[in-house]
């Protein structure tokens, strides 16, 4: 009886052993399985491809839609060699268009095989606002927005911001946009703003290029406690890039994010704070005259509970 009894357990466990080592077939898998996105935003996803045989393959994806708009994907079709019991992995980038509803969307990865299903979660602006200008002239440009959640909100969000452009000459390109999104979900920011200026020259006497942008979030609402002042009077700029980001609901919760990059002549100003009682206090003030090119990146963060926290 015993010996049948080992028979009987060897059996199972050879059994077991070959089924996995004979595994076949090609497999795909979607990292991460879902995101949040919002109009206009870029997301990468990580396609995986598994090839169980025992020769190299050649294997061609194509991504299901959906009810996505297939114009969101990088690509929708390409191939991808994967060696003998080996894997290789490729990146897909995905853009909501600046249309697109809000809701959440389910799209698949698939092979003549196999198939890998994988979800993003479109979150539409609170408000937004997209300014561009290009050509020779003059215009004045005045923004004072505030956003405040409710008190018994689970995170609080809080944003104020006011900006003020005067310009007179020749500009290439001029962008000053901002997104706001109260609840924001997984890496999307409660807050972003952007602004550009690309080959701005004063073309006669009295022509000149001012921008001053101020932003604060108020750590008593739930903010990280910071403001943040640009601003510039120039007589040319040959170029300004500059992203501001604040986060205070989602994946990166009390985080604000500047980077910027300045090349011009004439008066620079950048002046940063953040206040949080009984944890910190920066005061930053760099100011510029000159032909200069200035790059800045700054990150502040809060601790999520404070003996003063909202």
């Amino acid at each position: 009886m015993k010996k049948l009894l080992v028979l009987a357990i060897l059996t199972v466990v050879l059994y077991s052993v070959s089924t996995v080592t004979a595994s076949t077939g090609t497999n795909i898998t979607i990292y991460p399985s879902s995101q949040y996105s919002s109009p206009g935003k870029t997301v990468e996803y990580t396609i995986t491809v598994h090839n169980y045989d025992s020769n190299l393959k050649s294997v061609a994806l194509e991504v299901e839609a959906g009810k996505c708009d297939s114009s969101w994907f990088e690509w929708t079709e390409k191939s991808v060699y994967v060696r003998a019991r080996s894997v290789n992995s490729l990146t897909l980038k995905v853009t909501p268009s600046m249309n697109a509803t809000e809701r959440a969307y389910n799209w698949n990865v698939a092979t003549t095989s196999a198939s890998a299903s994988a979800t993003i979660v479109v979150q539409g602006y609170d408000y937004a606002s997209e300014t561009h200008v290009e050509g020779k002239g003059v215009f004045v440009i005045d923004k004072d927005v505030r956003s405040f959640t409710e008190s018994g909100a689970e995170h609080q969000f809080s944003v104020s911001f006011d900006k003020r452009y005067v310009f007179s000459g020749e500009i290439d390109g001029f962008v000053s946009d901002e997104y706001l999104i109260e609840g924001a979900q997984g890496d999307n920011a409660n807050f972003e703003q952007k602004s550009a200026v690309g080959d701005y020259r004063a073309k006669a006497s009295g022509d000149f290029l001012y921008g001053s942008e101020k932003l604060h979030s108020p750590f008593p609402f739930g903010g990280t406690g910071t403001t943040i002042r640009e601003q510039y009077d120039v007589h040319k700029m040959d170029l300004r890039l500059e992203d501001v980001n604040l986060h205070s609901t989602g994946n990166q919760r009390y985080k604000s994010e500047l980077a910027t990059i300045n090349e011009f002549g004439g008066h620079f100003l950048l002046d940063a704070k953040q206040s949080v009682p009984g944890y910190t206090q920066i005061d930053i003030r760099n100011e510029f005259f000159g032909n200069l090119t200035v790059c800045k990146h700054l990150i502040f963060r809060r601790p999520e509970k404070t003996a003063f926290a909202p």
